[in-house]
């Protein structure tokens, strides 16, 4: 557990903070992963500049907002209210819900990236579970220890995944600057289109059921069983689904590309 014992932050400290998360080359090098971008333009899924725009659409819809951004807002929820149990469910299922070896593997590495930038460069002391479930844990955890609001982690998380993935179509479709940059746009205008929503849907989702369960008195220490059925009720109150078969295909067909450049 971390624990955050100093003043709130200025929202330019905050601004600061953010910015470093989503920054693809620093701390974490996460420019080195295209997030299945790759193995789609080898398997022609994405070919131009509109087929790359509508395979990330997709991913922003189905994988971003439908799945990662509700599991890191419930899990800063989590933390905010001292439900440490909880939070260490939601992060459990995360990791067992990644669909590929590769996706995996670049969780984990990513993860331990970023502890050493954290523990080295600032000197926290992670403790050595909050890694083990890879990198999407580790951030709520980061950005729920330094008191970063809910709707600015979801953004931020979400537009370094798709910076990422932009950059690999750019430098492997190839595109060209601009058309990297029209889709960019694209995808972020809808990610913020969609992210302030969403953040209250799961404020409000958590805040309700904490609230109907009636168990305050032992939910931060509660038996696993209860935290499952917690977490399952949360899933099934935001119609959070993980279920993305053709992207495990191309993680799959990826891990023995021959060709690859990226790491995912």
């Amino acid at each position: 557990m971390m624990v955050n014992t100093s003043a709130q932050p200025t929202q330019s400290a905050q601004l600061g903070q953010l910015l470093m998360l989503a920054s693809s080359n620093l701390p974490i090098g996460s420019y080195t992963y295209s997030q299945g971008v790759e193995s789609a333009i080898e398997s022609g899924v994405v070919s131009d500049e509109s087929s790359t725009l509508t395979f990330m659409q997709d991913y922003l819809a189905l994988a971003v907002i439908g799945y990662e951004l509700p599991i890191l807002g419930l899990i800063m929820c989590a933390l905010s209210q001292g439900r440490e149990a909880i939070a260490a469910n939601l992060a459990h299922d995360y990791h067992a819900g990644l669909e590929s070896k590769e996706f995996v593997l670049e969780s984990q590495q990513l993860a331990q990236a970023m502890v050493s930038w954290l523990n080295e460069v600032l000197s926290l002391g992670i403790p050595a579970e909050i890694p083990e479930d890879g990198f999407l844990p580790l951030f709520a955890h980061i950005a729920q220890h330094w008191q970063l609001p809910l709707a600015q982690s979801m953004t931020t998380y979400g537009f370094a995944q798709l910076e990422n993935m932009v950059l690999a179509a750019v430098k492997t479709v190839p595109l060209g600057q601009m058309a990297g940059q029209r889709i960019l746009w694209q995808l972020q205008s809808e990610l913020g289109a969609q992210v302030d929503a969403l953040s209250d849907d799961v404020q409000h989702a958590f805040d309700t059921l904490i609230t109907s369960t009636n168990t305050s008195n032992t939910l931060g220490n509660s038996e696993e069983s209860d935290c499952q059925q917690l977490c399952q009720d949360l899933y099934e109150s935001l119609n959070i689904s993980n279920n993305l078969p053709n992207l495990a295909i191309l993680s799959s067909m990826h891990e023995e590309q021959y060709s690859r450049l990226f790491r995912s």
